[in-house]
C-alpha cells in the first residue's frame, strides 16, 4: 500500500519540484529495514521515509533497531489514513457486530478470529478490550491467507485492512460487519464503527500513512517538503490513486502528524502487550 501511495505522490511532486523523485521499495521486517536506511541518511531533505503505525511502534516489536522509530526522524507531512474490518462469510449466523459480541461473550464454543498483519493483530487486541471477551486467535503469514481460511470456513471471522476485504468481497462472497476507523467509511457507508456499539471505550484503531525525514533536516526544507506533499494531496488525480487504495487522504502539517504520533503510540502499545505480540 505505501509503494503505491508514495509513487502516486512521487509523480505530483516531481512536477513540483522539477526534478525527479525516486521511489525505492525496501520490502522487510514491517518496514524497519527502510526506516533504518532513511534514518542513517543525510538529512537534506533528499531521501524520506513513507512510514505508518506499524513502524512508529517498532521498539514493541522489534529488540534490537539500529534507529530510535521517533527520536531518528523529523515528521514532515501526514498523508492518509486506513483501518481494519472484520469480516465473516456470506453464510455465517453473525449478521452484526451484536452477534459477534454476543458469540464471543456468552457462546460456550469458542469464536476464532484470524489475522495476518500486526495491524490486523492489534485490532483484535482492542475488539478484546472493548468487548471483555477473549476469542480464539489464530495468525497467519499474510492476509491471503486469512482471507482463504474465512472462505473454507476453518476461521468464523477475519480481521482484515479495507483493500484486501473490498477485494475479496465479491469474489469470495464474504461481508464486513464492522469497521476499527473512527468514523464509518464512505464506500462502506452501512458499516458501523467499533466506537458506535462501545462509546464509552476506546473503541478505534486507524494505521497513519506519513512522510519522515532523517532528524537534523532544516525546519525550511521541511516546511517546503510540506507544503509541496500537500499540493499533491489536492489533486483529484492523487485522491483517485488514494481512493482505489481505500486509503482517506490525511494531509497532517509537520506539527500535527508529530502530535498524533504522540497521541497515538501509546495506544497502540498497550494493544501489543495486550495481544500478547513478543518483540522478536
Amino acid at each position: 500500500m505505501t509503494d503505491t501511495l508514495a509513487r502516486a505522490l512521487g509523480h505530483a511532486i516531481q512536477e513540483s519540484f522539477g526534478q525527479p523523485v525516486i521511489v525505492e521499495n525496501k520490502p522487510g521486517a514491517q518496514g524497519t529495514l527502510a526506516a533504518a536506511m532513511v534514518a542513517q541518511s543525510k538529512p537534506d531533505g533528499h531521501t524520506l521515509l513513507v512510514g505508518s503505525s506499524v513502524m512508529f511502534v517498532a521498539k514493541s516489536l522489534y529488540k534490537a533497531l539500529s534507529y530510535d522509530p521517533i527520536g531518528s526522524f523529523q515528521p514532515v507531512s501526514g498523508i492518509g489514513s486506513t483501518s481494519m474490518l472484520f469480516m465473516v462469510a456470506d453464510a455465517s449466523p453473525i449478521r452484526t457486530i451484536a452477534d459477534l459480541t454476543k458469540a464471543v461473550q456468552g457462546e460456550p464454543a469458542p469464536v476464532t478470529i484470524g489475522f495476518g498483519s500486526p495491524s490486523a493483530q492489534v485490532a483484535l487486541a482492542l475488539f478484546s478490550a472493548v468487548t471483555r471477551s477473549n476469542p480464539v486467535p489464530v495468525g497467519y503469514r499474510g492476509t491471503p491467507q486469512a482471507l482463504t481460511d474465512l472462505a473454507g470456513g476453518h476461521v468464523q471471522v477475519a480481521i482484515v485492512d479495507i483493500g484486501n476485504g473490498m477485494s475479496q468481497m465479491d469474489a469470495t462472497r464474504m461481508r464486513p460487519i464492522v469497521i476499527s476507523a473512527a468514523s464509518r467509511y464512505s464506500a462502506l457507508p452501512d458499516v458501523p464503527t467499533l466506537q458506535e456499539t462501545f462509546p464509552d471505550a476506546s473503541g478505534t484503531l486507524e494505521t497513519i500513512v506519513a512522510i519522515m525525514a532523517p532528524t537534523g533536516t532544516p525546519a525550511a526544507v521541511v516546511e517546503r517538503l510540506d507544503t509541496a506533499i500537500r499540493a499533491a494531496l489536492a489533486r483529484p488525480e492523487v485522491q483517485a490513486r488514494f481512493g482505489l487504495m481505500h486509503t482517506s487522504v490525511m494531509p497532517l502539517s509537520p506539527v500535527q502528524l508529530a502530535r498524533r504520533i504522540a497521541d497515538d503510540n501509546p495506544r497502540w502499545e498497550a494493544l501489543i502487550r495486550k495481544a500478547g505480540i513478543e518483540p522478536q
